[in-house]
C-alpha cells in the first residue's frame, strides 16, 4: 500500500513539474490575424517554447514573381523582438528539397518550389495573447496585425443588418438621370486608411475631367461621382471575395440610388484563409441602400467581372469561332440555370443576374481575342487563335435571345457603345437602350475634338440626345475660351518638329537656335515627376531669361492634345509634340534632360529629377554659357 502511495505521489510531482514547460512549449497550426499589408505571405504555424519563438510563413507570391525579405521583426505587449534566424525551404510536393539559410535583401527569383520561411525569435512574453509580423519599416513592406496564439478566431464586428425580403417584384426598368453616382464604406474593427478607388471612372465620360469627390474618416470613406448613367469605380483596399483579385473589388453606382457597405476585415480573411479554427458564418461585409442586393450579386460573382470564370472555354477546345460562341452560351446558360434556382435570391436579383450573365456574353464574344489571350497567358495569340480570328462573325443566333439592350432595366449597367456593332449586324439597331448608347457615343466623339481644342458648331451639339447637349455646350464654351487663349498667349510657343530620322532630331532642333545654349525637357502631361521638375525650374528659367539660353520641351502622343495645350499655356519656351519619346535614342525614362551648347552639341544629360537636380542644372548652363 505503501509503494502504491510513493507511486502516485511521485506521478503527481510529474505532473506538476511539467506543468510550467507544457504551459510555454505550444504549437499554433494556421493562426487568425487581424490584417495585413499584401497577401504575399502568410503565417502557417507558430511555435512558442522557453528559448524561442518560431513563426513559419508561406510565400504566396514565390511561383509568379521574385521575392526579398529585408528584415523581420516581432512586435508583442509594446516590445520588439528581432530575428535571430531566417531559413529558406524548397519543397518538392511534401518532400523539403533544401532548407537553407535565408539572406536578408537577397533577391530570390521565382520558383514556385521555394514557397516557405522559417524564422527564430526570442520569447514571446507570456502574458502576449497576439502578436504582429513587420518586416521593415517600409511602407510596402510585408507586414501581419494581430496574429493569434490562442487558435481562436475574432468576433465580427457588423452591426445588425436586415436582409432585403422577396416581394415577388421584377428589377424595374429606370431612366437614365444626370447626377452624383455615390456609395458610402465603412470599415469595422480596423481603419480605413490606405482604401482607395482605382479606374476610369474617375474621368467624365466625354470631358476627361477629373470629376470625382471624396472624403474620408478614420472608418468611412465616401465616394461621389457625377454621372450621364450606371458608373464602375474599382475599389481597392480590401480583398472582400476569394475570386477577385489582391485587395480589389468593383461595384455598380447609379445617380439617384444609394449604396452603402460595411467590411469587416477581419472576419474576410477568416472566411478567405484556411484557419485552423473555422471560419465564420457570414461573409464578412454587408450592402445596403437601395441598390445594395443588386451589388450582392455582383460581389459574389466576380469572376463574370473579372473574366476567371471555368465558363470560359478554351480556345483549343473550338474548331473554329461559332463553335467556340456556341460553348460560351452553353456554359453561361447553365451558370444562369443555376443562379435562377436559388431560394436566396429575390427575383429583383435573379432578373439581374441573367442580364449581367448576358453582359459577359456580349463581352465575351466582342473582346474574345484580348480575353483568351490574358486568361490563358498565351505567349504567341496570332497563331494560337488563328482558327477563331480567320472564323470570328458578329452575326449571332442568340442574338435574339438576350435579355440585355431590350428595355430600361439594361440602364443598371453602363452604356457601352463597344456594343453597338453587334446590335446592329443582328438587326437589334433600335430601342431606347441602342438609342442612348449611340447618342452618347456621338457625345464622346464631339468631346474628343473639343478635348484637341477643336470648337465645335451649335448644331453639332444639337445632333446629339438633349440628355448630352447641356455638358457639351458647356465643354464647347471653355474649350473656345482656351482656344482663344492659345492663339493670343502661346501662339509663338508651339512648334513644329523637323521632319528627320529620331537618332538626328534633338540636334536639328539645336540647329534652328543658332547661336544659343539648348536646354531639352522630355516630359509627359501624366508625369509627376515631370511636372515636379517643370515647376522646380521656373524660377532658374526667370533668372536667365535674358540669357542665351532656349528652353525645349518635347512630348508626344500618350499626352492628350487638350492637356498639353493647357500646360503650354502655364510653361514658357518652345514646345514640340513628336510621334514617341521612346523612338529617341538611348531615352530610359521621363523626365530626360539634355543640354546643347553654342556649337550645337550634346555636353550633358540626366535622367529623373531629385533634390541634387536643379542645382546641376544651374551649374551645367552656366558652363555651357562660358
Amino acid at each position: 500500500m505503501k509503494a502504491l502511495q510513493i507511486t502516485v505521489l511521485l506521478a503527481v510531482i510529474v505532473i506538476l513539474l511539467t506543468i510550467p514547460a507544457q504551459a510555454m512549449d505550444k504549437t499554433i497550426l494556421r493562426p487568425a490575424f487581424k490584417s495585413l499589408i499584401t497577401y504575399d505571405l502568410l503565417p502557417v504555424k507558430v511555435e512558442l517554447t522557453k528559448k524561442a519563438t518560431i513563426v513559419h510563413f508561406y510565400i504566396n507570391c514565390a511561383k509568379n514573381r521574385d521575392w526579398s525579405m529585408d528584415g523581420a521583426q516581432l512586435k508583442a505587449d509594446g516590445q520588439t523582438f528581432a530575428c535571430r534566424q531566417a531559413r529558406i525551404i524548397t519543397h518538392d510536393g511534401s518532400e523539403v528539397l533544401v532548407d537553407e539559410p535565408l539572406e536578408f535583401g537577397k533577391r530570390i527569383d521565382r520558383d514556385a518550389r521555394k514557397d516557405s520561411v522559417i524564422l527564430c525569435f526570442d520569447p514571446l512574453p507570456k502574458s502576449a495573447k497576439t502578436f504582429d509580423y513587420i518586416e521593415s519599416d517600409q511602407g510596402n513592406s510585408w507586414k501581419i496585425f494581430g496574429i493569434r496564439l490562442d487558435n481562436k478566431l475574432y468576433p465580427s464586428q457588423l452591426p445588425p443588418y436586415q436582409p432585403r425580403e422577396d416581394d415577388g417584384k421584377p428589377l424595374e426598368p429606370i431612366a437614365l438621370k444626370y447626377g452624383d453616382a455615390t456609395a458610402t464604406i465603412t470599415m469595422h474593427g480596423d481603419s480605413i486608411k490606405g482604401f482607395g478607388w482605382f479606374g476610369d471612372v474617375s474621368r467624365d465620360f466625354i470631358t476627361n475631367e477629373d470629376k470625382v469627390e471624396t472624403t474620408k474618416t478614420d472608418t468611412t470613406l465616401r465616394f461621389v461621382q457625377p454621372a450621364y448613367s450606371t458608373v464602375l469605380p474599382r475599389f481597392t483596399g480590401a480583398k472582400i471575395e476569394p475570386n477577385a483579385p489582391s485587395g480589389q473589388f468593383p461595384m455598380y453606382l447609379i445617380p439617384g440610388e444609394t449604396l452603402t457597405l460595411d467590411i469587416d476585415r477581419t472576419a474576410i480573411l477568416a472566411r478567405q484563409y484556411d484557419f485552423a479554427a473555422g471560419k465564420p458564418s457570414g461573409r464578412g461585409y454587408r450592402v445596403g441602400g437601395t441598390i445594395g442586393d443588386l451589388n450582392q450579386v455582383l460581389l459574389e460573382h466576380l469572376d463574370q467581372y473579372f473574366f476567371t470564370l471555368p465558363a470560359m472555354p478554351r480556345y483549343d477546345e473550338a474548331k473554329d469561332f461559332p463553335d467556340w460562341r456556341e460553348k460560351m452560351w452553353q456554359n453561361l446558360d447553365t451558370l444562369r440555370q443555376g443562379v435562377l434556382l436559388r431560394s436566396d435570391y429575390t427575383h429583383r436579383q435573379k432578373d439581374f443576374f441573367a442580364l449581367m450573365t448576358d453582359l459577359t456574353y456580349l463581352r465575351a464574344v466582342l473582346e474574345y481575342y484580348d480575353i483568351l489571350k490574358w486568361r490563358f497567358q498565351l505567349t504567341n495569340p496570332d497563331s494560337t487563335l488563328a482558327h477563331l480570328t480567320k472564323t470570328y462573325t458578329l452575326v449571332d443566333p442568340h442574338a435574339r435571345e438576350l435579355q440585355f439592350g431590350r428595355d430600361g432595366r439594361s440602364l443598371y449597367f453602363p452604356l457601352e457603345p463597344e456594343l453597338l456593332p453587334y446590335w446592329e449586324a443582328n438587326g437589334l439597331n433600335h430601342g431606347e437602350v441602342y438609342e442612348m448608347t449611340k447618342n452618347f457615343a456621338k457625345a464622346q466623339t464631339l468631346g474628343e475634338k473639343m478635348k484637341n481644342i477643336e470648337v465645335q458648331t451649335d448644331s453639332a451639339i444639337q445632333s446629339v440626345h438633349p440628355y448630352f447637349q447641356p455638358v457639351l455646350r458647356a465643354f464647347n464654351d471653355s474649350t473656345r475660351v482656351l482656344a482663344e487663349r492659345l492663339q493670343r498667349e502661346a501662339k509663338d510657343r508651339i512648334m513644329t518638329a523637323p521632319e528627320v530620322p529620331a537618332d538626328q532630331l534633338l540636334q536639328a532642333i539645336a540647329k534652328q537656335y543658332p547661336g544659343k545654349v539648348i536646354f531639352f525637357d522630355l516630359w509627359a502631361t501624366w508625369c509627376g515627376p515631370c511636372k515636379k521638375g517643370i515647376e522646380a525650374m521656373e524660377p532658374l528659367k526667370e533668372q536667365m531669361k535674358d540669357k542665351d539660353v532656349v528652353f525645349v520641351y518635347l512630348t508626344d502622343g500618350s499626352s492628350p492634345v487638350g492637356a498639353w495645350k493647357n500646360y503650354v499655356l502655364k510653361i514658357p519656351g518652345r514646345h514640340y509634340r513628336i510621334g514617341s519619346l521612346s523612338e529617341l535614342p538611348a531615352i530610359t525614362g521621363i523626365p530626360q534632360y539634355y543640354l546643347y551648347d553654342r556649337q550645337g552639341q550634346r555636353v550633358w544629360e540626366q535622367t529623373g529629377f531629385g533634390d541634387e537636380t536643379l542645382q546641376v542644372i544651374e551649374t551645367e548652363i552656366g558652363k555651357a554659357l562660358q
